[in-house]
C-alpha cells in the first residue's frame, strides 16, 4: 500500500482536477444559455446569422481538399478501369485469334489420329505428321511472333515445330518444372515468360500459351499444345499503350506473384501491391496503396481465360497537387459565401420562428379536434410566452373534454344496466316455470340439478366483475342454461361446441353469446323436430385483435322481413323505433348492450332463410382484465365499420 500511494495520490489528484473542469464548463455553458434565453428575437436573430456564416466557411475550408481528392481518384479510376479492361480485351482477343489459327488442326483426323498412336509406332506419327504439318505451317504463316508450337502428352509424345528454331532432342520436358505442370492443365494458361530451354542455340524468352486438346474418340484431355510466343510480342503491347510517363502498365500473374512490363517495376511497389491486391474482394476493380512513403493508385482487370490480370498503376501525386490547388478556390468560395450570409438573413429568421410555425400547425391540428401540444424548453422571449399560453389552454380544453367524455361514459352505464336487468328477470321467469313442473311430478333430482344450474347462472350473472367475464365462464353459463333447456322440453338438443383453446381465457361482455342461443331454441327449434332437422353449432375462436364467435342453428330460421328488420336495427347501431323490437325485446336488449359495450372496434352479421336456419357471426375486441366497463367510440370510426359483417 505504502509503495503505491504516489500512484494513487497522482489518481486523486486528476480526478479532482477532471470535476472541477466539468463543473465549470457546466456552469458556464448554463449561464450561456440562460443569457440566450432572455434575448430578444432580434438578438437571437444577430447571433444565428454570424453562426452560419463561421460554420460553413470552416466546413469548406476542412472538407473541401478531402472531396477533390476522393472525386478525382474516383475518376481516376473510372478511366484506368476502362483502359485495363480496354487492353485486356485486345491482349484476349490476340490469344483468341491465335487460338482460331489453329482449329483446323485440333479437328483434323490425322492430327486425332496421332494423339492415339503409341509412342513406338514412330511411323504412324511420322506418317501423321507429314499430313498435318501443312497446317501448322500455313497458321504460323500469320503469325511471325509465335516462334513455335509444342506437343506434349502423357504417353510420353513430343513433337515441336518452327520455322525458326531446332528442337533439342535430349531434354526433359517432365523433368523441367515449368513444363511439367502442363500436364496437369485442364483449361487455356498463359504461363509467365521463360526461356525456351528445350531448343538449341539461341534461348529465347517467350510465354507458353496452353491449350488442352480433347481426344474426340475418347472424350478425354491428355495432349497439351503449346504456342511460344514471343515475350516482346505482349510487352510490345504494353508499352504501346502507355498513356502517360507517370503509370505503368504490366501483367500480373497471381497464382505465382510474376509480374511483367516493357518497364522494370519497382520491387518495393510491387510488394505492397501484391500484399493489397490478395485482401481485395473479388471484381472490386481498383483500389489505393502507399508505397515508400507515396500514395498510388492501382486498377485491374482479369484476362480471360490466362489466370492473369492486366493492372495499370499510378502516384496520386498529381491528383494531390490538384486537390491543394482545389482547396485554395474552396477558401475564396468559402470567403464569398461568408459575405453572402451576413447580407441574407431569411434562413436564419426561418430557424428562429420555427416554434411560431409549430404554433401555427397546433392550431390548425385544434381546429381538426386533435390536440397536439407544442414542445419547447423553457424560452423568457415573446415566442416562448406565446407557446406557454397555448399549451395552458390546451390543457384546459382537454380536461373539458374528458368532463364531457366521463358523463357520457356514466349515461351509457345506466343504459347498459338497464338493459341487463331486462335480460336477467326474462330468463329466471321461464326457469323458474320449468322447476315448478318438475316439482309438481316430484321429480327432486332434477329440481336439485336445476336448482344448481340456475345458482350457477345468476351467481355469474351478479357477480362483481363490472360486467365481464372470460369465455370458459361464459361457455359454462351456456351449458347450465342448456341444461335447463333439456329438463323443460324431456329431450336433448344436438349441440356442438368448438372453442378455441387460446380463447378460453379471454374476457368478452357477459351474456355475449347466450341470448342467440336461447332464441335459436326459441324461434329455430320445436320439440317435434328430430335430430337430424335441428342442430345448434357454437364456434369461438382466436383472431388477430380479438375473437370471432359463430351461433349457427339449422331450425325454421327467419321471414325474410323480420331478418330486413334486424339488419336496420344493425345499421342503426341499435337506435330503432320499430314496433316490432317493443314485442321482441330480447334480441334488441342483447344487441344494443353489444354496442354499448364494444363500440365500433366490433362486427356484426346475421344471415337467414326459411327452413334453413339461422347464422349469426361477431368479431368482438380483446377486452383485457381491468379495461374500462364502457370502451369509448373512437373517432374517425362510423356505423360503416361496424356492418362490414352484414
Amino acid at each position: 500500500m505504502i509503495a503505491h500511494t504516489p500512484w494513487l495520490s497522482y489518481a486523486l489528484v486528476q480526478a479532482e482536477s477532471y470535476n472541477i473542469w466539468r463543473e465549470m464548463l457546466l456552469s458556464i455553458f448554463r449561464s450561456v444559455k440562460r443569457m440566450v434565453n432572455q434575448l430578444s428575437i432580434k438578438y437571437k436573430l444577430f447571433m444565428i446569422l454570424l453562426l452560419i456564416s463561421i460554420i460553413p466557411l470552416s466546413l469548406v475550408s476542412y472538407s473541401s481538399e478531402s472531396f477533390m481528392f476522393r472525386s478525382s481518384t474516383e475518376y481516376a479510376a473510372s478511366v484506368s478501369s476502362q483502359y485495363t479492361r480496354f487492353v485486356s480485351r485486345e491482349i484476349a482477343s490476340y490469344l483468341e485469334s491465335l487460338n482460331q489459327s489453329f482449329d483446323n488442326l485440333f479437328s483434323n483426323s490425322d492430327f486425332q489420329r496421332f494423339l492415339d498412336t503409341p509412342v513406338s509406332d514412330l511411323t504412324g506419327q511420322t506418317n501423321d505428321i507429314i499430313k498435318f504439318r501443312p497446317i501448322i505451317k500455313n497458321a504460323l504463316q500469320f503469325h511471325p511472333d509465335v516462334l513455335g508450337v509444342l506437343y506434349l502428352d502423357k504417353p510420353g509424345k513430343v513433337y515441336f515445330y518452327s520455322n525458326q528454331k531446332t528442337l533439342d532432342a535430349s531434354f526433359s520436358f517432365k523433368a523441367d518444372s515449368l513444363y511439367n505442370s502442363v500436364f496437369d492443365t485442364t483449361e487455356p494458361e498463359l504461363l509467365p515468360p521463360h526461356p525456351m530451354n528445350y531448343v538449341l542455340y539461341s534461348k529465347d524468352r517467350v510465354f507458353s500459351y496452353v491449350w488442352p486438346i480433347v481426344n474426340l474418340n475418347t472424350g478425354k484431355t491428355e495432349s497439351w499444345f503449346i504456342f511460344e510466343i514471343n515475350a516482346d510480342k505482349l510487352t510490345g503491347m504494353l508499352s504501346g499503350n502507355r498513356q502517360e510517363a507517370g503509370g505503368q502498365l504490366l501483367l500480373y500473374h497471381a497464382p505465382s506473384g510474376t509480374s511483367v512490363d516493357s518497364a522494370e517495376a519497382d520491387p518495393d511497389v510491387m510488394q505492397v501491391f501484391r500484399t493489397k491486391l490478395a485482401e481485395m474482394p473479388e471484381n472490386s476493380g481498383h483500389f489505393l496503396f502507399t508505397a515508400d512513403g507515396a500514395e498510388y493508385q492501382a486498377s485491374y482487370a482479369d484476362l480471360p481465360g490466362t489466370g492473369w490480370k492486366l493492372v495499370w498503376t499510378a502516384p496520386l501525386s498529381g491528383i494531390e497537387k490538384g486537390a491543394q490547388q482545389a482547396f485554395l478556390l474552396t477558401l475564396l468560395i468559402a470567403a464569398v459565401s461568408l459575405i453572402i450570409a451576413i447580407i441574407v438573413a431569411f434562413p436564419a429568421m426561418n430557424s428562429v420562428l420555427r416554434p411560431l410555425y409549430r404554433l401555427k400547425q397546433g392550431m390548425q391540428s385544434l381546429g381538426r379536434g386533435v390536440y397536439v401540444p407544442i414542445a419547447m424548453t423553457n424560452r423568457q422571449d415573446e415566442i416562448g410566452y406565446l407557446v406557454q399560453s397555448y399549451n395552458q389552454t390546451l390543457s384546459k380544453l382537454q380536461k373539458m373534454e374528458r368532463e364531457v367524455y366521463q358523463a357520457k361514459l356514466r349515461e351509457k352505464e345506466r343504459e347498459v344496466l338497464q338493459l341487463q336487468a331486462q335480460i336477467n328477470p326474462h330468463f329466471l321467469f321461464n326457469t323458474l316455470e320449468t322447476i315448478e313442473s318438475y316439482a309438481l311430478r316430484n321429480n327432486g333430482d332434477a329440481v336439485g340439478d336445476m336448482v344448481q344450474s340456475v345458482s350457477r347462472m345468476m351467481r355469474y350473472t351478479v357477480s362483481n366483475n363490472s360486467g365481464w367475464a372470460t369465455v370458459k365462464e361464459e361457455m359454462d353459463y351456456i351449458r347450465n342454461f342448456m341444461k335447463i333447456h333439456d329438463y323443460r322440453h324431456g329431450r336433448e338438443v344436438r349441440t356442438s361446441f368448438e372453442i378455441d383453446p387460446a380463447a378460453l381465457d379471454v374476457r368478452i361482455m357477459k351474456l355475449t353469446i347466450q341470448p342467440y342461443i336461447e332464441n335459436a331454441f326459441k324461434y329455430g327449434w320445436s320439440p317435434n323436430m328430430s335430430a337430424d332437422e335441428f342442430s345448434l353449432r357454437v364456434v369461438v375462436k382466436a383472431a388477430a385483435g380479438g375473437l370471432l364467435i359463430i351461433v349457427h342453428d339449422t331450425g325454421a330460421g327467419m321471414p325474410a322481413d323480420v331478418l330486413h328488420k334486424f339488419r336496420q336495427l344493425i345499421a342503426a347501431s341499435g337506435e330503432t323505433e320499430d314496433p316490432y323490437f317493443r314485442r321482441h325485446t330480447g334480441i334488441y336488449n342483447a344487441y344494443r348492450r353489444f354496442v354499448l359495450m364494444y363500440g365500433d372496434d366490433a362486427l356484426f352479421r346475421i344471415d337467414s332463410a326459411p327452413g334453413q336456419g339461422t347464422r349469426i357471426e361477431m368479431f368482438v375486441p380483446s377486452q383485457a382484465p381491468g379495461a374500462a366497463d364502457i370502451r369509448p367510440e373512437q373517432p374517425g370510426y362510423g356505423p360503416e365499420r361496424r356492418n362490414r359483417l352484414q
